[in-house]
């Protein structure tokens, strides 16, 4: 995902990773759980949380926004205010929108270890083993 402040045309976001490595990986967090909405992070409307759990060892990794409808509607309407008639991403040209895209498989693939042993803990899959590997799944990102 990319970070942009407020309504920042797409030329100024940058994906996340993209301002340095998200680090080595440590799975008591912390991670970042809140909505990513217009730009921003933000908390759920109803102000609700709900606990994700390892399901291999049944530990709570952390406690993710509860989102609902309205929650929803917002970030729809954010996504439609970004793809709307005379909105920079629209009247950018395919280079520009390419190189953006580019950017974001680039922090994909140089995070691609932290991301893999993130979503093993969600799913509990193992994250490396002579049989699997978590990265296997890294190309649905």
């Amino acid at each position: 995902f990319f970070v942009c402040r407020g309504r920042a045309p797409p030329s100024l976001c940058v994906p996340v990773v993209m301002s340095g490595s998200l680090g080595e990986f440590n799975a008591a967090g912390p991670f970042e759980t809140r909505n990513f909405v217009d730009g921003e992070f933000v908390k759920s409307s109803s102000g609700k949380t709900f606990e994700t759990v390892n399901p291999a060892t049944e530990e709570v990794i952390a406690s993710v926004e509860d989102s609902n409808a309205t929650d929803v509607d917002a970030a729809v309407a954010a996504a439609r205010r970004a793809f709307s008639d005379g909105s920079e991403w629209k009247t950018m040209n395919a280079s520009g929108r390419r190189d953006l895209m580019l950017k974001l498989a680039d922090a994909i693939e140089s995070n691609k270890e932290y991301l893999s042993k993130l979503e093993s803990l969600d799913n509990g899959k193992p994250w490396k083993n002579g049989a699997y590997s978590a990265q296997i799944d890294l190309h649905l990102v």
